[in-house]
């Protein structure tokens, strides 16, 4: 009977894929967003500013609008930041579940 041998090795069972392209995929609702509130602030300040009001009241609406609109831009920004590491950290994740770390037991008939 022979000796008994292991070896280990990391196997690639399945080639890697980049999964990049789902970012586009994520991002396209947030475009929608921006694009909407683009219009939207858009169309407010047509009538606040092209009707040339003026007081208080409107200067308020004004800067409102202003911060609401900077806002929603950072909401948008931290969405497309968390889309971004999340994909990169679903390419991680399913490249290390691609490999295997296998061990072959057999045995060497040549060492007798």
């Amino acid at each position: 009977m022979g000796q008994q041998r292991t070896f280990q090795a990391t196997e690639q069972l399945i080639h890697n894929r980049d999964h990049s392209d789902k970012k586009k995929v994520l991002k396209t609702p947030i475009d929608g967003i921006r694009e909407n509130d683009k219009d939207f602030y858009s169309y407010v300040n047509k009538i606040i500013i092209s009707e040339d009001q003026k007081g208080k009241i409107i200067d308020a609406m004004k800067k409102e609008t202003k911060d609401r609109m900077k806002h929603d831009e950072v909401i948008c920004e931290n969405i497309t930041k968390k889309v971004n590491k999340a994909v990169n950290t679903f390419n991680e994740q399913v490249t290390e579940m691609k490999e295997q770390r296998i061990s072959v037991t057999y045995e060497d008939h040549n060492m007798e």
